[in-house]
């Protein structure tokens, strides 16, 4: 009995969990570059751009009319009986594209936390980050399907790739002193004991959040660059 009650407990506590997450790409690390103490190096930045997208809940009311259908009486006699109306609340979700600075204050906070002069003027660089993306493949969206069906809905695999490029322009002569591209893939496996329902709620999943570990992993990844180039620069 009481390997029953265990068993059944473990079993409300497993659901209760929502997802695990069964593979996810590593975090990315760096190593940034100090100024040293005796230079001053001035930067200014573009690029970084990025745009997120939100879902705005609307809600609203609709009315329906409701048939109470027929009822039996004594012999076996059917009544029809007329209806009635019910009123429910609706939701619709929007779309709402934004552009974000995100990435963009994120770099800044990187250099000037390394000595880095980002007020100053005129600037000595530009330091230009275009992102590119999400590109998925073929194979990968195979693998969406394959893991979907074959875990009988109850696991998803997500995957999506963002491009970056890195240019340095030297200000005095207007020329690209340093430039450098690159890729970036997320991917994660997860699993719920709740089925779809439960791979509905998880949120590592979704673009929003694998777009912003892309981007967050270049901009890393770029600034980590710029700063070696530029404390090295003459």
């Amino acid at each position: 009995m009481k390997k029953i009650q265990l068993a059944v407990a473990c079993a409300c506590a497993l659901a209760l969990c929502g997802c695990f997450t069964w593979h996810e790409t590593e975090p990315v690390q760096v190593q940034m570059s100090q100024v040293p103490k005796e230079r001053e190096i001035k930067v200014a930045l573009s690029g970084f751009a990025a745009t997120i997208t939100e879902y705005i809940p609307v809600y609203g009311y609709q009315t329906y009319y409701v048939h109470d259908g027929p009822a039996w009486g004594r012999h076996g006699r059917r009544y029809w009986y007329g209806g009635h109306y019910e009123t429910a609340t609706s939701e619709t979700l929007i779309p709402k594209v934004e552009k974000t600075e995100v990435f963009l204050r994120r770099a800044q906070n990187q250099l000037e936390d390394n000595g880095f002069l980002l007020r100053a003027s005129p600037a000595d660089y530009n330091v230009d980050v275009t992102f590119g993306g999400p590109f998925i493949s073929d194979d990968e969206r195979t693998l969406e399907w394959v893991w979907m069906l074959c875990s009988v809905l109850s696991a998803e695999y997500s995957a999506q790739t963002w491009t970056a490029k890195l240019r340095i322009y030297d200000n005095k002569t207007g020329r690209v002193a340093f430039t450098r591209d690159y890729s970036q893939k997320y991917d994660n496996v997860v699993w719920s004991p709740l089925f779809f329902v439960g791979l509905a709620g998880y949120t590592r999943n979704t673009y929003n959040y694998m777009q912003s570990w892309c981007l967050t992993a270049l901009t890393d990844r770029a600034v980590a660059d710029a700063t070696a180039f530029l404390t090295s620069a003459k």
